[in-house]
């Protein structure tokens, strides 16, 4: 059988190195979002189990910006890796 994947496409090391560098700031987003996300939930949680709704509605108000910003970069950053990465929109 014959295999009629498509190869990766060979980058060069400038933009090799462009990719290494991406995907780090990628990760560091990522995780970001996480933590942010989980100290959101947590904190909330903590303000349900104790009926505190000034609990639940500050940090909301304080932590909800804070996680919409990075998951806007986090969004885009995305998006540019896979550019650089070689994806195209036509690819699916």
């Amino acid at each position: 059988m014959t295999d009629n994947a498509t190869p990766e496409p060979q980058h060069g090391p400038a933009r090799q190195r462009l990719i290494r560098l991406m995907t780090t700031v990628f990760v560091v987003l990522l995780v970001s979002m996480l933590i942010v996300g989980t100290v959101l939930v947590l904190t909330q949680l903590v303000g349900v189990i104790g009926l505190n709704a000034d609990l639940v509605t500050a940090a909301e108000s304080v932590v909800s910006p804070i996680a919409f910003g990075i998951a806007a970069v986090l969004g885009i950053w995305t998006l540019l890796l896979s550019y650089a990465h070689g994806w195209k929109p036509s690819e699916g």
